[in-house]
């Protein structure tokens, strides 16, 4: 059996130990996705430094850019809640919701997203369908399209009956102005 205390520091040879002390952390816990100050720590030095360009380093809720003579915005969210069902919504609504004020948060407009769902074996049909059609009835007010998707399923018990992740693309309708290439002066 390997030595679970060098796993995080020496995973491949000649990999650079990781860069969050694993005395104090050694397994993700729940506040590593809760967005508070664990969720900045674990981005900040375990995948800023692996990825790092001027567009992810703007910590945004997206990421804005231009390719041609196009203004885009680009985001992505993940909707891991429990219950699935709950006053006022769902996690199909909440996910489009989400997507699009990130996207609107940018300065664009909504126009396409994706969904990838990750259903559990067992889920019934029918809380699959209200899913979806709170989605649809969500991107229909928000006048966006569902334009491509994934589904993946697990084994029963190892996925609290569905995830849905969404990204999504918006578009600059008047002058672009980057987040991260103004200068004083």
């Amino acid at each position: 059996m390997a030595d679970e205390s060098n796993i995080a520091g020496q995973a491949w040879s000649g990999a650079p130990a990781c860069p969050i002390p694993i005395t104090e952390y050694p397994y993700i816990v729940l506040a590593h996705g809760g967005g508070g100050r664990l969720t900045q720590q674990l981005i900040q030095k375990m995948f800023i430094p692996q990825f790092r360009n001027e567009l992810i380093e703007s910590l945004h809720d997206g990421a804005t850019f231009t390719i041609g003579n196009s203004h885009l915005a680009f985001s992505t969210d993940s909707y891991v809640i429990k219950p699935i069902f709950f006053p006022g919504g769902t996690i199909g609504d909440l996910a489009v919701h989400g997507t699009v004020n990130d996207l609107a948060m940018c300065g664009a407009t909504p126009v396409y997203l994706s969904a990838g769902f990750i259903i559990e074996e067992g889920l019934p049909m029918e809380e699959l369908w209200r899913v979806v059609l709170s989605m649809q009835e969500a991107a229909r007010n928000a006048g966006v399209q569902l334009v491509t998707g994934d589904t993946k399923v697990v084994d029963r018990g190892k996925g609290d009956k569905i995830y849905i992740n969404t990204a999504g693309i918006g578009l600059f309708q008047r002058v672009f102005i980057s987040l991260f290439k103004g200068k004083c002066g």
